[in-house]
């Protein structure tokens, strides 16, 4: 990792922390949660005894389980601009999670497989599947230690910019990787630090002609670095400095104009930001700062610019939650000729208590997508209708909505890239 952007993230911190440290000692120690955002309760969280499961101890685990199944239409399988066709989804799966219940230290597995199988078009059937292995250890009552290892088999989604329209067999990917961290928490102050590297590997995608499209080129290691140091004014309201930096690897290097061209970056982002729980119905967590990205390859242009990401809940009454999200940053945009992208996005989400075991859901989402190489627009609009319906402890069901557009522009493509799909289904979740 580049070093001079791990001393800008470790100064800030350091210069971040000797003020904290000087304010919280020259604070008089009080008694209160000044980190507690209990004041409201979000519908999506709110318990009900009466409906929702309750964990399975085994031994010295609690376990959470389900079985869960669901079957949807879908207009536009291939995400095509014309000629579309449609087909039917048919998904299984099922979630564990399962934690210690000791007073100190923890261990815990959190583990989620499903098939979606497509009834026409078979090759487009792909794995979703994830699994968390982690732990804490408690040194004192202030600071704890964490690692964990994961692994990922999971398909890219028809709005993402690395998907050519038309694909028959999805751009499926496996990432694996372990992280430490370290965390500090006393009554005003926390500190949270995060190491992570990761591994993913592409497999290869075919569009509806049979022709091929190699994605090797996606292959790459990544490393982070994460770090936010927060300070509560109040038991409402806490300020922090956060910062991350980065670095990615790719395996192999792309040929351009007949020239081999790496792929590789560093880049790092800075910001501060605040976390709140207001009397006036208002709870949120939002940063502003500054994002950076170099290509090692000059053939390529870096990244700079605005850093957001912002969360909001909003609760109107002790029924309706309402939730508003925003952010810009940059990702890997799984593109040749263009390795990164600037995604900037705006999101709201309602849900709605219509009876203790009914709950009805809205949610927009809006995204743009900015590339620096290519003359190239991606915009993508999703929207979703869902509901939840808790028969008992043992039985959800649930149906869902959902209309998504994607709009391509620029003379980077070859043909008509935008596509709209509408998907309808209904899911069962079933828990021991």
């Amino acid at each position: 990792m580049d070093m001079l952007s791990v001393k800008r993230v470790s100064l800030a911190g350091v210069a971040t922390g000797a003020i904290i440290a000087a304010i919280a000692g020259s604070a008089v120690a009080q008694s209160s949660d000044y980190y507690s955002r209990n004041k409201y309760e979000a519908v999506s969280e709110r318990r009900q005894p009466q409906f929702d499961p309750e964990p399975i101890r085994l031994g010295a685990f609690l376990v959470n389980s389900n079985l869960n199944a669901s079957v949807a239409y879908t207009s536009n399988a291939l995400g095509t601009s014309s000629n579309e066709e449609s087909d039917v989804i048919a998904r299984i799966g099922a979630d564990v999670s399962a934690r210690t219940n000791w007073n100190v230290h923890e261990i815990g597995l959190d583990v989620s497989a499903a098939r979606d199988e497509y009834q026409d078009f078979s090759k487009r059937s792909a794995n979703d599947i994830s699994a968390r292995l982690r732990g804490r250890l408690d040194v004192t009552r202030e600071l704890s230690l964490g690692a964990a290892a994961f692994v990922q088999e999971r398909a890219d989604q028809v709005s993402d910019p690395s998907n050519v329209a038309g694909l028959l067999k999805p751009i499926v990917y496996t990432r694996t990787g372990a992280e430490v961290s370290a965390n500090y928490t006393n009554d005003r102050v926390r500190w949270r630090n995060i190491a992570s590297v990761s591994e993913t590997d592409y497999d290869d995608a075919q569009t509806a002609d049979g022709v091929t499209l190699d994605q090797d080129f996606r292959d790459n290691t990544t490393t982070q670095f994460y770090s936010r140091l927060s300070y509560a004014i109040s038991p409402n309201v806490a300020v922090y400095g956060q910062g991350s930096v980065n670095e990615r690897d790719y395996d192999n290097e792309v040929i351009i104009d007949g020239l081999p061209r790496s792929r590789d970056s560093k880049g790092y982002t800075v910001s501060v930001g605040t976390d709140f729980e207001l009397s006036s119905l208002i709870r949120g967590d939002v940063s502003v700062g500054y994002l950076n990205e170099e290509k090692d390859d000059s053939f390529f242009d870096d990244v700079s610019g605005l850093a957001v990401d912002a969360r909001i809940q909003w609760f109107p009454s002790r029924l309706t939650t309402v939730t508003f999200t925003g952010g810009r940053r940059s990702e890997d945009s799984g593109i040749r000729n263009a390795p990164s992208s600037v995604r900037s996005n705006l999101g709201a989400r309602v849900d709605h208590e219509l009876y203790r075991n009914i709950i009805l859901s809205a949610e927009a989402d809006y995204s743009t997508y900015d590339f620096e190489e290519v003359d190239r627009s991606d915009d993508v609009v999703d929207l979703m209708l869902s509901s939840t319906y808790k028969l008992n402890k043992r039985v959800h069901v649930n149906g869902f909505v959902r209309h998504l557009e994607r709009d391509r522009s620029g003379t980077f493509f070859v043909g008509d890239q935008s596509f709209n799909v509408d998907v309808i289904g209904v899911g069962i979740r079933i828990y021991p």
